[in-house]
């Protein structure tokens, strides 16, 4: 069950949600960063994957942070009890799709 993130200065929207103590914490660090220039969660960006049942699913990543230098990065936050080998799948697909954009690709593990 997602949570509400209100008033974040950095991202375009009033609030975000958030569906972890640890992406809460990690939205914290980002509005305090000032390298940091935007955040979002509410992106829209869903990147194709094939599942372990070889079936095209889509993945949804955590965050789209831009800095200030112009770069951007896709970030996403995983539990090290939830590195699957779906957490894999997604990572590998999320590496490509980003490489093609000339964006950053960042997995965080706790």
């Amino acid at each position: 069950m997602s949570s509400v993130y209100k008033s974040p200065k950095k991202s375009a929207y009033s609030c975000e949600l958030y569906d972890s103590d640890f992406e809460r914490q990690f939205m914290d660090e980002l509005e305090k960063d000032p390298k940091v220039k935007k955040l979002t969660k509410n992106h829209g960006i869903r990147i194709p994957y094939v599942n372990i049942d070889s079936k095209v699913a889509h993945y949804n990543p955590d965050f789209v942070v831009e800095y200030v230098d112009g770069t951007q990065q896709i970030i996403e936050i995983k539990g090290k009890n939830n590195l699957t080998e779906i957490t894999k799948r997604k990572q590998k697909a999320a590496k490509e799709w980003c490489e093609k954009r000339d964006i950053k690709y960042r997995l965080i593990t706790l």
